[in-house]
């Protein structure tokens, strides 16, 4: 069975957006290409993953690489550590400890050298490192340096098979989403309940639920519910518009990340109407894009472009902007930069929609600052509306490495640099937040409040992702970007191992549609006992099933 991708967009009217298009004529697949069965547990590619993981990621180089890992507790991929030489020293004995007590050694010429030489024959679990300095004859002049970790499992190959295909799933999840108790409220009165105190993030949660009920409405051939949908994503949509910051201010039409006036028994610390952190307008944007295109009413597109008009008006000679901002004057409420992946998204969907690239300098600005900044440095740092902005280094996520490397990855003519950069970037994310097998028992940093509850790994279903080292704990949003990241590696480089790692975080995403409490969603936290429910968490989900379905479609 043939589609033609245009004409699916004419019938659905010539004014929906691309993006929108694209994911109902993904909804629209169905049987036409039936889902490939389960590959078996295959011993090539478990080798593959295991000779490949003695592979540094990034490794530290005195004067030349900032050393990234002082936080971390796992590594899948051979790391290199911060120890520094001793005067004299010829050469370094390296001896691991391993989990099952015996000891590797080898030796290398500087104190930071990366553990490839032996790396695969670590076992996974609790691994012990110490370095010794060792004059010209051999003589012990003392220890530089030791360091416990988690020796990472690498991807096996028999993984439970999905509850059911991706593009079932992803219809089950936007269905039940679309008619879960959670947004019910924009089918009545249109007022946040006080029940669902997530709702105290508009710019995303509310924003979510605007974009899920439109994207649900908009289905062609349309549900017997589509235009009750459609206004209460309407609603929701005009709810977030009431709240944005009038014209006068710094960040100007932009969505609060904090609700200004409910849940304030919810909103403590940093989070409070006086903070606003500068990526939720790119993402609020692209919810309000989504909505446009279901509803074509132009409000929608026009709010769009004034949260671009904002950032252009806000972006720094650098390329980027403060990260957490007072959003009446624009003064920083703290010394972070941020990561403007987001961003960059938010204009190319803008532009997909309209045509117009009249915002293409402050994209390429932002790239540039991309990378000259954390390309450089490493510095991936986790920047969540629930986490303060923390220092260097403290509280690593791969959000923005894989959104960065996917972005480098659909370039339509990439270059052997770029591509080195993106897998690497892939790499890292695996290396520190894919749980394959056998998680660690320890995390890296004191968790915060919504994450402490999930931090107890025997409670995972694994495979999974974990989300930062703030919230050491597994998410299904997730889990999505690393598949997406996959995706976007095996389409350039035809690798399957890639395709096969994002099937396996695909099926555990389709096993937590069981949940009694809330059947067919996808749970947030992808482990027993699951917590509330995240509308933007969900959504992505829903987009990342769709597309890996295409993937196995060919």
């Amino acid at each position: 069975m043939q589609i033609d991708l245009c004409r699916f967009e004419d019938s659905l009217g010539s004014s929906m957006s691309p993006p929108l298009a694209i994911f109902c004529f993904f909804l629209l697949l169905g049987s036409a290409f039936p889902l490939s069965a389960a590959t078996p547990p295959d011993p090539e590619l478990n080798a593959q993953a295991l000779a490949e993981s003695a592979v540094s990621v990034q490794p530290g180089v005195p004067g030349r690489q900032p050393f990234w890992n002082k936080h971390a507790v796992q590594f899948s991929y051979a790391p290199a550590f911060d120890f520094k030489p001793l005067a004299k020293a010829k050469n370094y004995h390296f001896r691991i400890l391993t989990s099952d007590g015996k000891s590797l050694d080898f030796m290398a010429e500087s104190p930071w050298a990366p553990l490839s030489a032996v790396w695969a024959q670590v076992p996974v679990g609790k691994t012990t490192l110490t370095v010794e300095a060792r004059d010209a004859a051999g003589v012990e002049l003392g220890l530089v340096g030791t360091r416990t970790f988690h020796r990472a499992a690498v991807f096996a190959g028999n993984y439970p098979a999905p509850a059911q295909p991706a593009k079932e799933s992803a219809r089950t999840a936007l269905s039940a989403l679309a008619h879960s108790p959670d947004l019910k409220c924009w089918f009545t009165d249109g007022e946040p309940p006080a029940v669902f105190h997530l709702y105290r993030y508009p710019a995303k949660v509310i924003g979510a639920a605007a974009a899920a009920l439109a994207i649900y409405g908009a289905q062609q051939p349309a549900p017997s519910d589509g235009a009750e949908a459609l206004v209460a994503a309407r609603r929701a949509a005009d709810y977030l518009l009431n709240l944005r910051e009038p014209a006068g201010s710094a960040w100007a039409f932009h969505p609060p990340t904090y609700h200004p006036t409910l849940y304030r028994d919810r909103l403590r610390a940093h989070m409070g109407a006086g903070h606003y952190m500068t990526n939720c307008g790119a993402e609020s944007g692209g919810y309000f894009l989504d909505v446009y295109g279901a509803t074509k009413d132009s409000k929608y597109l026009e709010a769009a472009v004034l949260i671009a008009e904002t950032y252009e008006r806000r972006q720094s000679p650098e390329g980027s902007w403060l990260l957490f901002v007072n959003p009446k004057d624009g003064l920083a409420a703290t010394d972070n930069t941020l990561i403007p992946t987001r961003i960059v998204d938010f204009l190319d969907h803008l532009q997909k929609v309209t045509g117009d690239r009249r915002f293409d300098g402050m994209r390429n600005k932002a790239l540039q600052w991309i990378m000259r900044n954390p390309v450089r440095t490493w510095n991936w740092q986790g920047q969540f509306e629930d986490v303060r902005p923390t220092p260097a280094y403290d509280n690593l996520t791969k959000h923005e490495a894989c959104d960065f490397a996917i972005h480098l990855l659909e370039q339509k003519e990439i270059n052997s640099v770029d591509k080195a950069l993106a897998l690497d970037l892939l790499r890292y994310a695996e290396d520190q937040f894919v749980m394959w097998s056998q998680p660690p028992t320890e995390s890296p940093l004191k968790q915060s409040a919504d994450g402490a509850a999930g931090a107890k790994s025997q409670k995972w279903l694994l495979p999974c992702v974990l989300e930062q080292y703030r919230c050491y704990a597994p998410v299904c949003a997730s889990s999505s970007k690393l598949i997406l990241t996959y995706l976007a590696a095996w389409r350039v480089t035809g690798d399957c191992l890639h395709l096969e790692k994002a099937r396996a975080l695909g099926a555990t995403l389709t096993r937590t549609q069981g949940n009694p409490k809330a059947p067919g969603r996808y749970q947030t936290w992808v482990m027993q006992s699951p917590g509330p429910m995240w509308f933007n968490c969900e959504l992505l989900v829903i987009r990342t099933m769709l597309e890996l379905a295409a993937a196995e479609a060919k």
